[in-house]
C-alpha cells in the first residue's frame, strides 16, 4: 500500500473517529438519566448478592452487565456522565472493530473507499449513536457481538487459524448470552451462520467439530443465566405493557437497524452490496454470515413477539447494526469515477441527517426542569405521588433535592409483595387498583394534608381505570400540566 494511501486511510480514522465521539459525547453529561438507567444505578448501589437477585426477579436482563457497572462505579462516581462512559467508550471501539471486520471480507479488502465508507457509517449509524448514549448494555451488546462476528470472518478467511480465534469467537458470543435476555437469538443466528458460510467455503467437513464443541461450550456456561432467563420470563408472559402486531414489524426494523431516516438508503445500500458479494465465490461465504448476523436474528425476534412476549425491536436490534453496515458498504464499487458524485451526495445526506437529529433531540425525560418547577409550588401540607413507583429513581437521581415528602405509588419501589396487575413485565412495579386509590387519599385526608400532587408516567397502563381522578374526585383538580411529556403532573387540593 502506497503512502499518500496510508494517509488519506489515517485521516479518515481520525475524522471518524472524533466524529463519532462528538455525537456520542453531546449529551452524556447534559442529560439526565431516564427511568430504564436509573434502573442501572440503582442495581449499583445494591449489595452483590443484591443485586443478582434484584436483576433476577425484577429485570428483564441478566446480571453481568449491572455486575460490570457497579465494579466500574467503585472507581468512578455515579453521575450521568460516568455511568455513561463504559457505554460510549465501546461504542467507540466499534470503529476499529469494524475496521478490523473489513479487513476480513475481499469485497471490502481491496477496496479502501469502502472501508472508509464502513468506518464513516459506524460512526454517524442513529441506533449506535443512542446505544452509546445510556447507561444500559447495549452498547456492550453490539460490541461483543461485533468481537464474535470478526472472529467468525477470520476462521473463513483462515480455515487454519489457531484456537486463539475459536477462543475469541467463544469469548465474544458467551459475552452477548450474559448481557441480553435474547442474547441466545444472536448467539443462534451468527452460529449458523458460521456453519452455512463454512459449508459454502468447504471447511465445514474439517472444523464442525470444532464448531459443535465451541456451540456446546458456551451453552454449558450459559445455563446459570438460562435459569436466570426462565425466571423473569414468567413475569414477562404474566403481563407486559408491550404489544405486538404485523404493522409494527417494518418500523421496528427501520430504526433498530438502520434509523428512521435513512433506513431506505441503507436498504438500497445493503441490497446492492449483498448482491455484489453473492456473486462473487471468494465472498460468499462472508456474504451468507453477514446476511444471517444482520437479518436472522430480526426474523427470530419477531417469532418470539408473535408467539412468545412482545419485544421492543429497535433496541434489541443493535447488535446486527455492524453486519448491516458492513453490507451496505460492500456497495460501492472499486472504480468507478461517475459514480462519485451520486455516493458523495448520498453519504452526506447519511451523515448529515442522524448528526443533525441527535444534536437537536431533547432527554427521554426532564427530570432537573420538574423538580425546579415543582419547587415553589409545593406546599408545606403536600406531598408528591410518582406513579409508577419505579419513575421514583429517576426523580431521586435528577430532580435535586425535594424539602417535601416523596412517595411511588401505590407502593414505594420495589414492591414485590403488593397486591395488583404489574403492566411492565417486573415484579417491582405495581400499576394502580380503585381499592389502592381509595387508600391512598383517605390516608391523605387522615394525615390532614391539604393538597397532592401526582406525577404519571403511561397512566393508560399504570391507571387505565382513572382510579386516581375518581378518588380525589375531578373536580379537585386544579392543575393539570403536560410540559414535561412524557411525564404528566396533576394537583388535586384536598
Amino acid at each position: 500500500m502506497n503512502p499518500g494511501l496510508n494517509r488519506v486511510l489515517a485521516a479518515s480514522f481520525l475524522v471518524a473517529l472524533v466524529a463519532a465521539a462528538a455525537l456520542r459525547a453531546w449529551h452524556m453529561a447534559a442529560w439526565p438519566l431516564w427511568v430504564d438507567e436509573s434502573w442501572s444505578r440503582w442495581m449499583t448501589e445494591q449489595s452483590w448478592s443484591g443485586l443478582w437477585h434484584a436483576a433476577s426477579h425484577y429485570d428483564t436482563h441478566p446480571p453481568f452487565y449491572y455486575s460490570l457497572l457497579k465494579a466500574w462505579t467503585g472507581v468512578a462516581p455515579s453521575t450521568p456522565f460516568w455511568l455513561r462512559l463504559p457505554s460510549v467508550v465501546a461504542s467507540l471501539l466499534m470503529l476499529p472493530l469494524a475496521w478490523a471486520c473489513a479487513g476480513q471480507i475481499e469485497a471490502l479488502r481491496r477496496n479502501p473507499a469502502a472501508r472508509i465508507a464502513v468506518l464513516f457509517l459506524v460512526a454517524v449509524s442513529p441506533p449506535l449513536i443512542v446505544a452509546a448514549g445510556q447507561a444500559r448494555p447495549y452498547a456492550l451488546l453490539a460490541l461483543a457481538f461485533g468481537i464474535a462476528l470478526w472472529a467468525a470472518l477470520r476462521l473463513l478467511r483462515a480455515p487454519a487459524a489457531s484456537w486463539r480465534a475459536w477462543f475469541l469467537y467463544l469469548a465474544g458470543i458467551e459475552a452477548v448470552l450474559w448481557l441480553h435476555s435474547l442474547g441466545a437469538l444472536f448467539v443462534a443466528a451468527l452460529g449458523a451462520g458460521l456453519f452455512l458460510a463454512m459449508g459454502n467455503a468447504g471447511t465445514l467437513r474439517a472444523h464442525w467439530l470444532k464448531w459443535m464443541a465451541v456451540q456446546g461450550l458456551a451453552g454449558l456456561l450459559w445455563l446459570p443465566g438460562l435459569l436466570v432467563l426462565l425466571e423473569q420470563r414468567r413475569n414477562w408472559s404474566a403481563s407486559s405493557w408491550l404489544t405486538f402486531s404485523l404493522g409494527d414489524i417494518a418500523p421496528g426494523l427501520a430504526v433498530g437497524l438502520a434509523g428512521s431516516g435513512v433506513a431506505f438508503l441503507i436498504a438500497v445500500f445493503v441490497w446492492l452490496g449483498a448482491r455484489n458479494m453473492l456473486r462473487e465465490r471468494e465472498d460468499r461465504p462472508a456474504a451468507i454470515l453477514l446476511l444471517c448476523a444482520a437479518f436472522l436474528p430480526a426474523l427470530l425476534t419477531i417469532l418470539v413477539s408473535l408467539l412468545l412476549s412482545p419485544v421492543f425491536l429497535p433496541r434489541t436490534l443493535v447488535p446486527s447494526v455492524l453486519p448491516v453496515l458492513l453490507l451496505a458498504a460492500s456497495s460501492i464499487p472499486v472504480a468507478e469515477p461517475r459514480r462519485t458524485p451520486f455516493l458523495a451526495a448520498i453519504a452526506t445526506v447519511l451523515l448529515v441527517v442522524p448528526a443533525f437529529g441527535h444534536v437537536r433531540s431533547e432527554p427521554e425525560e426532564k427530570w432537573p426542569s420538574l423538580g425546579a418547577w415543582l419547587a415553589p409550588r409545593v406546599g408545606p401540607a403536600e406531598e408528591l405521588w410518582l406513579l409508577p413507583n419505579e419513575i421514583a429513581l429517576p426523580f431521586r437521581y435528577g430532580a435535586g433535592p425535594a424539602r417535601y415528602p416523596v412517595r411511588g405509588i401505590p407502593a414505594d419501589f420495589p414492591a414485590p409483595d403488593h397486591a395488583g396487575p404489574r403492566p411492565s413485565g417486573s415484579k417491582a412495579v405495581v400499576a394502580m387498583t380503585r381499592a389502592d386509590a381509595q387508600r391512598l387519599v383517605a390516608d391523605a385526608r387522615r394525615r390532614g394534608l391539604t393538597g397532592i400532587w401526582v406525577v404519571t408516567r403511561f397512566p393508560r397502563l399504570f391507571d387505565p381505570d382513572r382510579t386516581i381522578p375518581a378518588a380525589f374526585r375531578e373536580d379537585r383538580r386544579d392543575v393539570r400540566d403536560l410540559r414535561f411529556a412524557p411525564l404528566i403532573v396533576d394537583h388535586y387540593r384536598l
